[in-house]
Formats: C-alpha cells, sequence, structure tokens
C-alpha cells in the first residue's frame, strides 16, 4: 500500500468522520455533540487503563509460567490502538476504539487475528533463555528448536537446521 493510497485513505477517514460529526451536531446541538466527543475521550481513558492493567497482568503471569503470551501481545496491541482511537474525536473512531478495548470483542478480534496470520514470538529454549522466532501460529504453540526426525544435532538440541562443513581459522592480532 503506497503512500498516496494511505493519504487518501486516512484523508477519506477524516472527512467521512467531520460528516458524521456535523450531522450529530445539527440532530442534536453542537454543545451536546462536544460533551459526548468529550465523555467518550474520558469513558474511553479509563477502559483502557482498567483492561491494560488486566491484560498486563495476565501477560506476566503466562510469562512466569514459562508460557508465549501471544493472546496478550495481540489484545495490548489492540488497547494501545483503541485508545488512541478514542482519544481522537469523532464517533466512527469511537465506535471501533470501544469495540477494541470491551473484553469480549476484542479477545473474538485477536483470536481471528492469531488464526489468520503469524506471530513474531518469544519462545523458551532449554538452557538458552528466550530465542526469538517468527512461525505461523496454528492453534498450539510451536517450538521451532525441536529436534527434527534424522537430525544428528545432539549438542545443543537446536536441531532442525542445516549444516555447514568446512574448517574456521581465527587469527589474533
Amino acid at each position: 500500500m503506497g503512500f498516496g493510497r494511505v493519504f487518501f485513505f486516512i484523508f477519506g477517514f477524516a472527512l467521512l468522520e467531520v460528516l458524521v460529526l456535523a450531522q450529530v451536531a445539527g440532530a442534536i446541538g453542537w454543545p451536546i455533540t462536544i460533551v459526548a466527543t468529550v465523555a467518550t475521550a474520558l469513558l474511553g481513558s479509563y477502559l483502557f487503563r482498567r483492561q491494560g492493567l488486566s491484560t498486563w497482568v495476565r501477560l506476566n503471569q503466562r510469562m512466569q509460567q514459562g508460557e508465549m503470551p501471544g493472546q496478550e501481545m495481540v489484545e495490548g496491541m489492540m488497547l494501545l490502538l483503541g485508545g488512541a482511537l478514542l482519544i481522537t474525536p469523532g464517533f466512527i473512531t469511537d465506535a471501533v476504539g470501544f469495540a477494541l478495548l470491551l473484553p469480549g470483542s476484542r479477545r473474538w478480534m485477536a483470536n481471528k487475528v492469531i488464526q489468520k496470520g503469524s506471530l513474531q514470538s518469544f519462545t523458551t529454549v532449554q538452557g538458552a533463555g528466550f530465542a526469538y522466532t517468527r512461525s505461523s501460529y496454528s492453534g498450539g504453540a510451536t517450538n521451532p528448536f525441536q529436534q527434527r526426525p534424522g537430525s544428528n544435532d545432539d549438542r545443543t538440541g537446536l536441531g532442525g537446521g542445516d549444516t555447514i562443513e568446512g574448517e574456521s581459522h581465527r587469527t589474533d592480532q
């Protein structure tokens, strides 16, 4: 997606947001529209803090148990986006922001994102702490460092890679 498309998307979205604000203000008046916009920003800020804290606690618990907190990481990104959208004035951004902040809809969307995409994650490796990996997520935790059948790399437990034969010489200067 090029810069021009992104620019026109943002411009079109902002224009649509202004048109919706004008329609709502025409129906209920500008003072009530402004109060409603400020109220949704304050409510969104409260929800963001509350949901963000609970997601952070769950993320830490999963990390302490040695599990991959993929769900919590995706939800955390959704919380950040939802909080930013609720701070942005407008009713369309508020609707999307609330959908991202409410636990039920956020978890449903996070599951859909995880099922469709790939995660960049940190995987626990025995004796080596955490290792950065990129793998498709198929619903279960996968360990890309598991030894494949037929691999002869017993020393590190990191089998599954290609072995390059050769010699190495180091000269100290």
